[in-house]
């Protein structure tokens, strides 16, 4: 059997026990999983330290796009923050059908989810947000290449978790993500 979603884990290194646990709650048979094990790390305290930041983070997805090309239906690009309020998340698309599908999704669609829906636009785009879209809770910009999030045979999502503290996050912040992504699964349906 073919499974054509991906699962990509520790972009950020910071981020992947989080990603490690989230993971495991997965058969092999409904998702890949590509581990990052030397990751970017997230600090960054100086214009230098920006820069090649930035510049890393633009080649490790220039490398996970060769890797992944015609093979899946399906990026999502997991990570995790802090947020004191916790259980809660940002879905990052740039196709807002897709955005469309996952706002009728029961875990998403609950106001107790706290899950925002976000559109990621042009570099050169108004973020300000269309008052007339019900379904997109903001507009983006990402240093992310744009040959990732606009193509049309892999469907690119950005998942970020919202953590209480640290790093790693609880099993209820895992069994969260994992709902998450089932969700995120259905609408490739």
């Amino acid at each position: 059997m073919h499974v054509d979603t991906l699962l990509v884990t520790g972009i950020h290194r910071e981020e992947l026990k989080f990603g490690d646990h989230v993971a495991a709650l997965f058969n092999a048979d409904t998702i890949d999983v590509m581990r990052i094990s030397q990751g970017i790390p997230q600090i960054r305290t100086t214009t230098d330290e920006t820069f090649y930041s930035n510049t890393q983070h633009r080649e490790i997805y220039l490398q996970l796009r060769q890797q992944i090309k015609g093979r899946y239906r399906l990026l999502i690009d997991l990570h995790c923050g802090i947020d004191e309020a916790g259980h809660c998340a940002d879905i990052f698309c740039h196709d807002r059908h897709f955005l469309a599908c996952l706002a009728t999704q029961p875990a998403i669609a609950e106001p107790a989810a706290s899950v925002r829906l976000i559109k990621i636009v042009e570099p050169n785009t108004n973020t300000a947000v269309n008052s007339k879209d019900s379904i997109v809770d903001a507009d983006a910009h990402t240093w992310i290449p744009r040959e990732i999030w606009d193509d049309d045979r892999c469907t690119y999502i950005g998942l970020e978790v919202y953590l209480q503290q640290g790093n790693e996050g609880t099993e209820e912040d895992w069994q969260f993500a994992r709902t998450l992504i089932e969700n995120i699964q259905i609408c490739t349906g």
